[in-house]
């Protein structure tokens, strides 16, 4: 059988993956739907840029139309194959999708069925380890505020990871109306636990130094700002402003 040149040739794509929304994203494609990313999504890269987005609402964990787990798969398998190869960027509850996926199908990685691969994740303040807000439902009951119990976000065996490197990017900006019920140092949504990759909830005030990480979970040092987060540049910016320190990182770590 004879192959093309085109299909020979490997293609580097950026895989985005957005956290809790108010709004359906619903799409496999290369548009932002419903405009999550807004102009951090434009990225100095070549890379091509493809967008994971399902309903903001539902159980990252959910399988099935407009889920998180059905259209990263999707993604994933339409673009991530080799020869191709994909970096993610995901934020908030889109790490907690990502994280889940690559811990109960750790497979797709190392099988020849599937070949997915996968350079590395840049988990951005992560909710991957829950938040105490939706602990006490300080949010609408759905599908995502139910998963986001640090309970049901822990459930899961997060030290496996399909062997990839889940770099996380914790942000420093607690506003005083959540911090009362956030332990240690936080965004105003996830705490440094979740943020920063811990593998047990705490009082955590530094994101580099304070306990341990799951496995395969690493803080983004990158100019560590080493007292509060995993970077100057997540110093003193909360939940949603730390989608600017990941586009800004991306492009300095590749030469822009």
């Amino acid at each position: 059988m004879g192959f093309s040149v085109s299909e020979l040739v490997a293609v580097e794509k950026t895989i985005f993956v957005h956290g809790r929304s108010d709004k359906n994203h619903c799409g496999t494609s290369t548009t932002d739907v419903n405009d999550y990313w807004k102009s951090d999504k434009n990225l100095a890269t070549s890379y091509q840029r493809i967008f994971v987005g399902y309903d903001g609402k539902s159980d990252p964990r959910e399988w099935g139309s407009c889920r998180a787990q059905s259209n990263l798969w999707t993604v994933l398998y339409n673009n991530c194959r080799a020869p191709n190869n994909c970096k993610i960027i995901c934020h908030s509850a889109g790490c907690y999708a990502v994280d889940y996926f690559f811990s109960t199908y750790p497979s797709v990685t190392s099988s020849s069925s599937y070949n997915i691969k996968i350079n590395w994740v840049m988990d951005v303040a992560a909710a991957t380890g829950g938040s105490e807000l939706a602990n006490m439902a300080f949010w609408e009951g759905n599908g995502m505020v139910y998963a986001l119990k640090t309970g049901n976000a822990r459930a899961f065996n997060h030290n496996v990871t399909g062997g990839i490197g889940m770099w996380h990017l914790g942000g420093y900006n607690g506003w005083w109306y959540t911090a009362a019920f956030l332990p240690g140092e936080d965004d105003g949504a996830v705490s440094y636990h979740s943020s920063c990759g811990k593998n047990s909830t705490g009082n955590y005030n530094q994101c580099l130094y304070n306990g341990t990480n799951w496995s395969n979970h690493y803080v983004w040092i990158d100019s560590a700002q080493s007292k509060y987060t995993s970077s100057k540049q997540g110093y003193d910016r909360d939940h949603g402003q730390m989608l600017g320190t990941a586009r800004e990182i991306w492009n300095r770590t590749h030469g822009y």
